[in-house]
Protein backbone atom coordinates (compact mmCIF):
# COMPACT_ATOMS: atom_id res chain seq x y z
CA UNK A 1 0.00 0.00 0.00
CA UNK A 2 1.80 3.44 -1.04
CA UNK A 3 2.44 5.53 1.89
CA UNK A 4 -0.09 8.20 1.06
CA UNK A 5 -3.43 5.80 0.75
CA UNK A 6 -5.71 4.97 3.17
CA UNK A 7 -6.10 1.12 3.85
CA UNK A 8 -9.75 1.02 5.59
CA UNK A 9 -8.53 -2.92 6.74
CA UNK A 10 -5.29 -1.42 8.35
CA UNK A 11 -5.86 -1.65 12.45
CA UNK A 12 -3.13 0.65 12.84
CA UNK A 13 -4.56 3.52 10.53
CA UNK A 14 -5.20 6.56 12.71
CA UNK A 15 -9.23 7.27 12.38
CA UNK A 16 -11.14 10.13 13.73
CA UNK A 17 -14.63 9.56 14.75
CA UNK A 18 -17.18 12.05 15.59
CA UNK A 19 -20.17 11.60 17.95
CA UNK A 20 -23.70 13.73 17.90
CA UNK A 21 -24.49 14.03 21.48
CA UNK A 22 -26.98 16.68 23.06
CA UNK A 23 -24.05 16.80 25.57
CA UNK A 24 -21.80 20.03 25.85
CA UNK A 25 -18.65 18.17 25.93
CA UNK A 26 -16.74 21.54 25.02
CA UNK A 27 -15.18 21.66 28.36
CA UNK A 28 -14.18 18.34 28.67
CA UNK A 29 -12.74 18.66 25.15
CA UNK A 30 -10.85 21.81 26.35
CA UNK A 31 -9.69 20.26 29.49
CA UNK A 32 -8.20 17.57 26.98
CA UNK A 33 -6.50 20.19 24.83
CA UNK A 34 -4.86 22.12 27.44
CA UNK A 35 -3.22 19.41 29.58
CA UNK A 36 -1.86 17.68 25.88
CA UNK A 37 -0.17 20.93 25.51
CA UNK A 38 0.86 21.72 28.98
CA UNK A 39 2.52 18.20 28.67
CA UNK A 40 4.14 18.62 25.55
CA UNK A 41 6.14 21.64 27.42
CA UNK A 42 4.06 24.38 26.07
CA UNK A 43 3.44 27.92 28.29
CA UNK A 44 0.27 29.11 28.82
CA UNK A 45 0.51 31.91 26.52
CA UNK A 46 1.06 29.43 23.74
CA UNK A 47 -1.74 27.54 24.12
CA UNK A 48 -3.97 30.37 24.23
CA UNK A 49 -2.18 30.96 20.87
CA UNK A 50 -3.46 27.65 19.44
CA UNK A 51 -7.05 28.14 20.38
CA UNK A 52 -6.76 31.59 18.73
CA UNK A 53 -5.62 29.77 15.56
CA UNK A 54 -8.33 28.65 12.95
CA UNK A 55 -6.19 26.08 11.44
CA UNK A 56 -6.82 24.57 15.07
CA UNK A 57 -10.03 23.33 14.27
CA UNK A 58 -11.37 21.73 17.34
CA UNK A 59 -9.69 23.99 19.78
CA UNK A 60 -10.43 27.28 17.76
CA UNK A 61 -14.40 26.35 17.97
CA UNK A 62 -14.03 26.24 21.99
CA UNK A 63 -12.68 29.57 21.49
CA UNK A 64 -15.36 30.94 19.11
CA UNK A 65 -18.39 29.32 21.12
CA UNK A 66 -17.42 29.86 24.40
CA UNK A 67 -15.52 32.88 24.59
CA UNK A 68 -11.71 33.86 25.69
CA UNK A 69 -12.28 34.41 28.79
CA UNK A 70 -13.84 30.57 29.15
CA UNK A 71 -10.80 29.27 27.79
CA UNK A 72 -8.25 31.54 29.98
CA UNK A 73 -9.87 30.37 33.15
CA UNK A 74 -9.58 26.93 32.00
CA UNK A 75 -6.19 27.08 31.25
CA UNK A 76 -5.62 28.71 34.52
CA UNK A 77 -7.58 25.65 36.01
CA UNK A 78 -5.74 23.40 34.26
CA UNK A 79 -2.50 24.81 35.17
CA UNK A 80 -3.11 24.68 38.39
CA UNK A 81 -4.05 21.02 38.71
CA UNK A 82 -0.05 20.50 37.87
CA UNK A 83 1.38 23.05 40.30
CA UNK A 84 2.21 25.92 37.25
CA UNK A 85 1.04 29.20 38.38
CA UNK A 86 0.21 31.54 35.39
CA UNK A 87 -0.08 34.96 34.68
CA UNK A 88 -1.65 36.94 31.81
CA UNK A 89 0.22 39.64 30.98
CA UNK A 90 -1.28 42.70 29.34
CA UNK A 91 0.67 43.90 26.15
CA UNK A 92 0.29 46.92 23.78
CA UNK A 93 -2.58 46.81 21.66
CA UNK A 94 -0.50 47.31 18.56
CA UNK A 95 3.49 47.22 18.54
CA UNK A 96 5.78 48.53 15.58
CA UNK A 97 7.35 45.55 13.44
CA UNK A 98 10.73 47.29 12.45
CA UNK A 99 12.43 46.14 9.13
CA UNK A 100 9.34 45.66 6.40
CA UNK A 101 8.52 47.89 3.59
CA UNK A 102 4.60 48.27 4.34
CA UNK A 103 3.62 49.26 7.56
CA UNK A 104 2.99 46.30 9.99
CA UNK A 105 1.73 45.90 13.57
CA UNK A 106 1.51 43.16 16.20
CA UNK A 107 -1.77 42.35 17.42
CA UNK A 108 -2.16 41.99 20.50
CA UNK A 109 -4.46 39.02 19.98
CA UNK A 110 -2.33 37.55 17.30
CA UNK A 111 0.19 35.21 18.26
CA UNK A 112 2.13 31.71 16.52
CA UNK A 113 2.59 28.75 18.53
CA UNK A 114 5.79 29.56 19.84
CA UNK A 115 4.27 33.02 21.51
CA UNK A 116 5.71 34.84 18.63
CA UNK A 117 3.52 37.91 17.48
CA UNK A 118 2.29 37.77 14.40
CA UNK A 119 2.22 41.23 12.31
CA UNK A 120 -0.72 42.65 10.34
CA UNK A 121 0.27 44.44 7.32
CA UNK A 122 -1.20 47.24 6.43
CA UNK A 123 -0.70 47.99 2.37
Amino acid sequence: MPKDEIDPDDPMELCGVGFATREDTSELMTECFIEEFLRLGHPAGQILALFRNPHYTGMNMVLQNRGEDFVKAKITEVFGWWQREVTWSTRPSAVPVTGTSSTAECDSGAVDPTGAAIPTFRF
